[in-house]
C-alpha cells in the first residue's frame, strides 16, 4: 500500500532528498526534451505524424519551465520549502510522464513495428533515468512513472490482438518492478541521509564536547594562575614580617638575657621556624611547578644521608611513641644529591605524620643496576581510590578540619615533581589500614665524588665588608643593618634605587642585598643593573624576594645575582654572601689574633 500511495518524509529528511534530486534535475530535463526532439523528427521524417513536433516543442517547454522555474524557490532546499518544492516537481514530472504516455497513444502505430520499438525505448528509457534521479524522493518518481506508461499499456489492451498478449502482461509488470525498484532505493537514499545527519550530529557533539574540554581547561588555567598569584602574594606578605623577625631574633639571640628571657627566645624561634618551614614548603611547590630547579648529579653514597636524615627523623618519631629504622646500605647512586635528600624528607615527613601505631623504615635494595630507596610505614594507608589523588596539591586524607600540624598538602606534589626533575618515579603499595610503602629508583655507579670537609674552602671574613642595603620596609633595613654590623661589615641602608644611586657619590660598595620588589614599581633586578651601570662594574648581588610565582622565580634565575627567599636565616644569608665574595675575589686582611664572627 506504501508503494502504491508514496507520501512525502519529514521536512528534514525531505530537504535532503530534494537537494540530492536537485543536483542532477537539469540535465534530466535537457535529456528529456532531446529525446522528445528526437523522436518528433523521427515521427515526421515518415510523414505520417506531422504533429510530433508540436508535441515535442509541448514536452521542451514543461522542460524549461522545470528548470528555470526552480529559481521562482530560492528557499527550495530549506526544511521549511522543501514540502513545497516536493509538490511542484511531482506536478511537473506527472507533467512530463502524461506527455511520453500521449506520444506512446497518439503515436505508436501496432502495424508499424519500428515505431512501436522507438516509442517504448525512449519510454524505457526515459522510465529508467527517472529510477535512477527521481528515486530518492518515491513520490516524484512515482508521479512520471504512471502517466508515462499506463498508456502504453492501454494501447496494447485495444489493439485486442493475442500476438500481444505478452506486452499486455510485459508493460504492468514492468511498471511494478520500476516502483519496487524505486522503493528500494529510496530507502537506501533515505538511510544514507540519515546516517549523514547521525554523524553531522556526532561530529556537532564532538565539537560541543571538544569546546567545553577547552573551556574547562581555560578555566582550569585561569584557577591554576589565580592559585599561583595568591600564592605568591600571601607567600609574600606572610614573607615580609616573618623575615624581619628573624632578623631581630638573631640580633636579640646576641645580648644578654635572663634565663626565663632566654626561654621565651627559644619559644619564638620555634614558631618563627615553624612557620619559615610551612613558607618553604610553598617556595619548594612553587620552584618544582615553575620548572627552575636544575639536576646537578653525582655520585655519592647513600649511607651517609640515610643516616642524617635518622638524626634529624628520629627524634620526631620518638616523640610520638614510634620507631624509627634504617637498613644499612654499601650503594652508591649517581643523582643530585639535594634533590634526592628533599624527596625523601617529604615522603619520611609524611610517613611520620600520618602513622599513629608502629613506625617507619627506610632501606635500599639494589637490584638490575638500580638503587631501589623505600620509606615503609604502618599507618592509615591510602584507599585505592585516592592513590592519584594524593599527588595532587593540597590534598590530604584523614584531615578535614584542616590541621596545620598535618602540614598543607603539598609535600607529595612535591615529591612527584622532584622525581620528574631527577628522571625516576614514585611508587607506591598501600593497604588500608596496614600501611604503605612508598619507593623509587636511581642509577647504581662505582665511587663516590663527595668533597671531604676539610677541603671546603674558608669562609672570608665580612670585617670591613661595604653593604648596599635596598629595601623599602624601615623594619627589615634597621634589622639587616644590626644584623650586618654583628658581622663587623659596613652596612648603608636606603629606600628605594634612587636613593642607591644617590649614595654611591660618598658610598663603593662591594656587595649589594636588595629586595626584589621596590618603590616605583621597581625590581631589585632593576636597581642592581642600574648601579652596575653607575659603577661601570659587576657587582655581587644578593636579592632577597618574598615571591613564589612560577614567572617571578625563572626572571630572577635569569637575572645572574644570588636568590633567597624569606624569611631568610641568617646562615642562609652569611653563606651566600661569603659564596659571592670568594667568587668576586674579594680579600679583606684581619690583623694577627682578630676573629670573624661566625654566622648565627
Amino acid at each position: 500500500m506504501s508503494v502504491l500511495v508514496p507520501r512525502f518524509d519529514e521536512p528534514r529528511l525531505l530537504a535532503a532528498e530534494m537537494e540530492l534530486i536537485d543536483a542532477s534535475f537539469g540535465i534530466a530535463m535537457l535529456g528529456c526534451a532531446l529525446a522528445a526532439f528526437i523522436l518528433a523528427l523521427g515521427l515526421s521524417l515518415g510523414g505520417k505524424n506531422p504533429g510530433a513536433i508540436p508535441w515535442a516543442l509541448a514536452m521542451a517547454a514543461a522542460c524549461a519551465s522545470g528548470h528555470f522555474g526552480r529559481r521562482l524557490l530560492p528557499e527550495r532546499l530549506s526544511e521549511a520549502h522543501a514540502g513545497l518544492y516536493a509538490r511542484c516537481m511531482t506536478a511537473l514530472l506527472t507533467l512530463i510522464g502524461a506527455l511520453w504516455g500521449l506520444a506512446a497513444w497518439l503515436y505508436m502505430d501496432v502495424g508499424s513495428p519500428a515505431t512501436v520499438i522507438c516509442i517504448l525505448s525512449l519510454i524505457a528509457g526515459m522510465s529508467a533515468a527517472a529510477l535512477a534521479v527521481f528515486s530518492a524522493c518515491l513520490p516524484v518518481a512515482v508521479g512520471f512513472f504512471v502517466p508515462a506508461i499506463v498508456p502504453v499499456w492501454a494501447v496494447f489492451v485495444a489493439t485486442g490482438d493475442s500476438a500481444y498478449l505478452a506486452m499486455f502482461l510485459g508493460t504492468p509488470l514492468y511498471l511494478v518492478v520500476l516502483m519496487i525498484f524505486a522503493r528500494n532505493y529510496a530507502r537506501v537514499a533515505r538511510h544514507a541521509i540519515a546516517l549523514r545527519f547521525a554523524n553531522v550530529e556526532l561530529i556537532s557533539q564532538l565539537r560541543e564536547q571538544t569546546a567545553r574540554a577547552e573551556d574547562a581547561k581555560r578555566e582550569a588555567e585561569e584557577a591554576n594562575r589565580a592559585k599561583s598569584v595568591f600564592l605568591a602574594s600571601a607567600s609574600h606578605d606572610l614573607r615580609q614580617p616573618l623575615h624581619a623577625l628573624g632578623l631581630f631574633v638573631v640580633t636579640l639571640g646576641r645580648s644578654e638575657l635572663s634565663d626565663k628571657q632566654r626561654q621565651l627566645l627559644t619559644h619564638i624561634e620555634a614558631a618563627s621556624g615553624a612557620a619559615r618551614e610551612m613558607l618553604n614548603t610553598l617556595l619548594d611547590f612553587s620552584k618544582v611547578d615553575a620548572g627552575v630547579i636544575t639536576p646537578r648529579p653525582r655520585a655519592f653514597r647513600l649511607q651517609g644521608m640515610l643516616y642524617k636524615l635518622e638524626n634529624e627523623f628520629a627524634p620526631q618519631a620518638d616523640t610520638r611513641g614510634l620507631f624509627y629504622r634504617t637498613r644499612d646500605t654499601t650503594a652508591t647512586v649517581f643523582a643530585d644529591p639535594t634533590l634526592v635528600e628533599l624527596i625523601l624528607r617529604n615522603l619520611i615527613a609524611n610517613a611520620i605524620r600520618y602513622t599513629s601505631q608502629g613506625g617507619v623504615l627506610v632501606a635500599c635494595r639494589c637490584r638490575r643496576g638500580q638503587a631501589v630507596i623505600e620509606v615503609w610505614d604502618t599507618g592509615m594507608g591510602i584507599p585505592l581510590t585516592q592513590r592519584r589523588a594524593i599527588f595532587k596539591e593540597f590534598h590530604q586524607l584523614g584531615n578535614p578540619e584542616r590541621d596545620q600540624r598535618k602540614g598543607l598538602g603539598l609535600g607529595l606534589a612535591i615529591v612527584e615533581g622532584l622525581a620528574r626533575t631527577i628522571s625516576t618515579r614514585i611508587q607506591l603499595n598501600s593497604r588500608p589500614g596496614r600501611g604503605s610503602v612508598f619507593r623509587f629508583a636511581l642509577p647504581l655507579t662505582e665511587e663516590a665524588t663527595e668533597t671531604p670537609a676539610t677541603a671546603m674552602p674558608h669562609k672570608p671574613s665580612l670585617r670591613g665588608l661595604r653593604v648596599l642595603v635596598i629595601d623599602d620596609d624601615q623594619e627589615i633595613r634597621i634589622a639587616m643593618a644590626e644584623l650586618l654590623e654583628g658581622w663587623q661589615a659596613v652596612c648603608l641602608p636606603v629606600e628605594s634605587e634612587e636613593d642607591a644611586l644617590a649614595a654611591l657619590a660618598g658610598f663603593r660598595p662591594d656587595l649589594l642585598l636588595a629586595d626584589y620588589r621596590l618603590r616605583g614599581e621597581r625590581t631589585g633586578q632593576e636597581a642592581m643593573e642600574a648601579i652596575r651601570a653607575r659603577l661601570g662594574r659587576a657587582i655581587p648581588t644578593v636579592i632577597i624576594t618574598g615571591d613564589t610565582a612560577p614567572d617571578r622565580l625563572r626572571s630572577v634565575h635569569a637575572g645572574g645575582a644570588a636568590l633567597l627567599h624569606k624569611p631568610v636565616v641568617a646562615q642562609q644569608l652569611h653563606t651566600a654572601m661569603t659564596a659571592l665574595l670568594r667568587d668576586a675575589g674579594w680579600r679583606q686582611d684581619i690583623p694577627r689574633g682578630a676573629s670573624s664572627h661566625a654566622a648565627d
